[in-house]
């Protein structure tokens, strides 16, 4: 995988430098080699020219994060030999030909056409905007490692960005569905990944996989609703990795495939019991910290999303109904936060992202939520 758990500013040398973009002297790690240009601490000016030239003081940077039109990012990327490219609001074409970019992350709802490097290894697009964008690559991608995240597109928009025919590493993370006839075709493919967001994750049309020649690993992550019986033959295929699957198909799987030389990996696999009970719980993965703290916190959930259903249909009683649900789902993550101490900075975000899911579902205000959470909330 392409993916990497990188930080804010890694340094190599200590010691600070002084640099200013055009918008006012900041003081940095000299060290630095994550350069996050949409960070106001580091201060760039809000429109008009950026001076480049700051970039010779920060000889460490590998990696530039960006955001909006070019303003010469692309020149300056190329001169100082950066090697990643995180650039999110891009929009219209991003022609990063001249560069030496290894890796590049992009998004945007208005980018049509991408221009990839001989040096380029791996690409990853968030919601690509398909089937209007189109990747001009060497050699077609030959060799090349994708990342398609969809958090927005149903499964008829899933789809492999034209010019990418020859990928090597495949890894489609779609939302809840998707058809594998999406990569039917890719004669050079030798892995690929499907990872769901939410459940079921259903996967359909797997006979597509026979049009995958070169495919030598195979992983389904979160994939609660495919038949093992629609697993074709697949004669080069050496791993196949489920995580996150029913108990019940990988061992299906696992009975078909004994003695055919194909590494079989499971993990995390679920009782058809367990998915009846917690499958639509986004707090089912707290289970894996501990069971009774996941439980508490499922059943916690299950009784904020419950009151809000149950809620009356309009008029003050709903709005009551809907703070008190929203309210009580804090205030017992409160209590299940000191019993187990196990809500860490990781579970932390998804607590607050759960809470403002739930707030979207009920149709509450998001700033008048965010402003309960933060009065009732103690981890």
């Amino acid at each position: 995988m392409i993916l990497r758990m990188e930080g804010s500013f890694q340094t190599w040398a200590p010691g600070d430098v002084t640099v200013d973009f055009g918008a006012g002297p900041v003081t940095v790690e000299r060290g630095l080699q994550i350069l996050g240009l949409h960070d106001p601490d580091v201060a760039i000016p809000a429109e008009g020219s950026i001076d480049w030239s700051q970039l010779a003081k920060l000889p460490n940077v590998i990696t530039v994060e960006w955001s909006g039109s070019d303003r010469g990012v692309v020149a300056a990327a190329a001169a100082r030999g950066v090697q990643y490219l995180y650039w999110s609001d891009a929009d219209g074409e991003v022609d990063l030909s001249i560069t030496s970019v290894t890796e590049v992350r992009l998004d945007g709802i208005g980018l049509r056409r991408v221009r990839l490097p001989a040096s380029i290894q791996g690409l990853l697009l968030n919601d690509p905007p398909l089937p209007e964008l189109r990747v001009e690559a060497p050699d077609d991608g030959l060799g090349l490692q994708l990342q398609l995240f969809w958090r927005t597109a149903n499964r008829e928009q899933i789809r492999i960005p034209a010019g990418l025919s020859r990928i090597r590493s495949l890894w489609l993370w779609p939302d809840r569905d998707v058809t594998l006839s999406v990569v039917a075709g890719l004669a050079d493919l030798q892995e690929l990944t499907v990872t769901f967001e939410n459940p079921p994750g259903t996967l359909t049309d797997l006979s597509a996989l026979r049009s995958l020649p070169a495919l030598r690993t195979l992983q389904f992550d979160s994939a609660y609703d495919w038949d093992p019986d629609a697993m074709p033959e697949l004669p080069a295929l050496q791993k196949l990795v489920l995580s996150g699957v029913r108990r019940t198909v990988a061992t299906a799987i696992k009975a078909r495939l004994n003695g055919s030389g194909v590494k079989v990996v499971t993990r995390d696999t679920k009782t058809d019991a367990w998915l009846a009970a917690h499958m639509f719980n986004p707090f089912r993965d707290w289970i894996e910290d501990s069971k009774a703290f996941g439980t508490a916190a499922c059943k916690a959930y299950t009784k904020a999303r419950t009151a809000i259903d149950e809620a009356a249909a309009t008029g003050p009683e709903r709005f009551q109904a809907q703070e008190a649900a929203l309210r009580g789902l804090v205030v017992d993550l409160n209590a299940i936060s000191v019993r187990y101490e196990l809500i860490d900075t990781i579970n932390r975000e998804h607590a607050v992202e759960v809470y403002l899911a739930l707030a979207r579902h009920a149709n509450l205000d998001a700033d008048m939520a965010a402003r309960w959470l933060d009065e009732d909330r103690d981890w």
